[in-house]
């Protein structure tokens, strides 16, 4: 890790330790009995606090996943047109056959079939769904929301089997999550480089973890990520400084080298040659 990756783990332990030494002492309060002024006081301060803070980050949740069903349902309407645009492909990799055809659709319809049988069959759960307080119903709501937008979602993935990665002698196309902003022309690209970024993987049970990436600067991001609604702009604005500062100022785009297993060398090998000049071998400190 870099420098500024470890400044960010920083920030982020004065956030988390405090809040962990809170809860800790409202646990101790709450095993031993007699200090009812951590019970009552400070705990029943956070309760109180529960639900506002609770709608704040269901707030944030729903704002993300707006904007994500909005971009997907503007990249289905445009997907035709555009892959007739990019021309004969020099690679093409796909996701995993079994994984994508099978497995993600029948969990994703299982999730759909758990969460209505919640909300319309009664006896299901123990708690009345008309009985909940504003903020779980909103986060039940939620993932009612992302259960059957999955399926959706899993199920055209399945039927269709469209590569997640297609570079031409124009550009490529990157879209892992069924989500990017297009052609990328190799003309757009201003400076490209290989870079070790913070991992928000599952497999990070150790702790933080860097990944391999390419990360890649566009002359003029504005005009390449117009394509996406205003939402995921912001949205996308946010994820890029974080990238920036990470990589010392390269990253507009990352490409993560886990999405492309055995064939990563071939498709850093490609950019590279793709971009000559313009790929930097070593990033600042």
């Amino acid at each position: 890790m870099n420098k500024r990756q470890f400044k960010i783990l920083s920030l982020l332990q004065w956030i988390f330790y405090p809040v962990a030494a809170l809860m800790l002492l409202a646990f101790l309060a709450d095993a031993f009995g007699g200090y009812r002024y951590w019970t009552d006081a400070v705990w029943g301060f956070f309760d109180r606090a529960e639900d506002p803070v609770a709608i704040i980050v269901i707030g944030l949740f729903y704002i993300v996943l707006v904007a994500l069903v909005w971009q997907f349902l503007l990249i289905e309407f445009s997907r035709p047109r555009l892959r007739r645009k990019i021309g004969p492909p020099l690679i093409e990799l796909y996701p995993p056959r079994f994984a994508t055809r099978f497995i993600l659709p029948v969990l994703a319809a299982f999730f759909v079939v758990g969460i209505n049988a919640m909300i319309f069959v009664p006896g299901t759960v123990d708690f009345s769904i008309s009985g909940l307080d504003l903020a779980p119903l909103l986060f039940l709501f939620f993932f009612y929301s992302v259960a059957h937008f999955l399926l959706i979602a899993f199920s055209l993935r399945a039927f269709r089997n469209m590569p997640f990665f297609v570079a031409t002698e124009e550009g490529f196309i990157y879209e892992p999550g069924d989500v990017s902003p297009g052609l990328i022309k190799w003309s757009d690209i201003s400076e490209g480089a290989e870079a070790a970024l913070l991992s928000s993987g599952s497999a990070n049970i150790g702790g933080p973890r860097t990944r391999p990436t390419i990360v890649l600067s566009l002359k003029d991001p504005d005009a390449v990520f117009d394509v996406y609604n205003p939402l995921l702009r912001e949205i996308n604005q946010v994820a890029t400084r974080i990238t920036r500062y990470q990589s010392g100022g390269v990253g507009d785009i990352v490409l993560a080298a886990e999405d492309f297993g055995v064939h990563y060398d071939a498709v850093r090998a490609l950019i590279r040659d793709k971009l000559g000049t313009r790929w930097t071998s070593r990033l600042p400190e």
